[in-house]
């Protein structure tokens, strides 16, 4: 059932071709639904998950240095804000105009000075001169962009000889057998809804996604599709309520990405010239089984106190190495 619908959608709507800037990234006011320790929330020392931010933060500088710092796709500031009380300065690049304007909202809110935004259109070179950067932090972004291998040779040429870029990304492994097939709902407006239906083609390191603009708000449509009460699944849709839904789609897009695995992305690396590739657990991870380690009276009670902590402690954890095909973060260097 599920290849028929996709079929149907191809075959019925004739979705035009568009990059994910348009897709979902201009339509969200928040890509990460305002849950960000820092810049959305105040920080608590007793929260498991900001132990984990302040993992991804020292895990991003160890890489990145001091210097100057490419954040490549900031969304919602993440982790250009949070890095750069730490760095000389950070630009974050985006495809998105509204995620670069609610990065620029973000940083005037908490009175970030030495962080800036660009927008550069998705596929398009940097407007960088080339070796600008000491550093580059690249965030579930790359798989994101139209040509992953062009977007790292551009990452590349930006960098300078010594410079590290520290690359995390959603490799697609882990969605075998469950969740090859998904579908989400975006609200667009008050009235108004884009289905998304992904179909992920795992051998091929590919996602095609599918967009359909209707004019029914969220709740209208997992009325429409849902069965009972469960809420709204890929396994609820059918050609024929599809076809009953036909009257309210006013549009559909379609946007395949690539998601390369650790494999590929340590072989691609080494083709456009990287000369270090080191992949290794992130520091997130570690913070995380860290804080479940520790009693809660030993554990730091302050951002202050645990950024002290971390630090020296996460620095030391990414450089072991782990396996390529566990599909963790990439640490590459340009070298001389």
């Amino acid at each position: 059932m599920g290849m028929e619908v996709l079929e149907w959608v191809e075959q019925t709507l004739n979705p035009r071709v568009c990059t994910t800037d348009v897709l979902w990234y201009d339509h969200m006011e928040s890509q990460s639904d305002r849950g960000l320790p820092v810049i959305y929330q105040p920080f608590d020392a007793h929260e498991r998950s900001h132990w984990s931010h302040r993992g991804w933060l020292f895990d991003f500088l160890h890489a990145t240095g001091s210097g100057k710092v490419l954040d490549f796709g900031p969304g919602d500031g993440w982790p250009s804000l949070i890095l750069a009380p730490f760095v000389e300065a950070v630009v974050g690049v985006d495809g998105s105009r509204r995620r670069v304007e609610v990065c620029q909202e973000n940083a005037g809110r908490l009175g970030i000075a030495n962080a800036t935004f660009v927008h550069v259109e998705p596929g398009s070179d940097l407007p960088f001169d080339d070796e600008s950067f000491d550093g580059i932090a690249a965030a579930s972004s790359v798989e994101q962009t139209p040509d992953p291998y062009a977007t790292l040779q551009e990452l590349y040429r930006v960098l300078r000889p010594d410079g590290k870029l520290r690359l995390s990304y959603e490799a697609l492994s882990r969605y075998r057998g469950e969740q090859e097939q998904d579908a989400w709902l975006l609200e667009t407006g008050q009235k108004t809804c884009r289905l998304i239906l992904y179909d992920r083609h795992i051998d091929l390191e590919q996602v095609v996604h599918y967009g359909l603009d209707l004019s029914l708000s969220v709740s209208a449509t997992t009325a429409l599709f849902a069965d009972g009460d469960a809420g709204f699944s890929y396994q609820d849709l059918t050609v024929r309520r599809l076809e009953q839904a036909r009257e309210h789609v006013v549009g559909a897009m379609t946007c395949t990405l690539t998601h390369p695995s650790g494999k590929t992305f340590s072989s691609w690396l080494q083709e456009i010239g990287f000369q270090a590739i080191h992949p290794s657990y992130s520091g997130a991870w570690y913070a995380w089984q860290l804080y479940g380690q520790l009693s809660e009276d030993s554990r730091p009670q302050d951002q202050a106190s645990l950024d002290a902590y971390l630090c020296p402690l996460v620095a030391a954890f990414v450089e072991f190495a782990a396996p390529l095909d566990r599909d963790t973060p990439i640490t590459a260097t340009k070298q001389r």
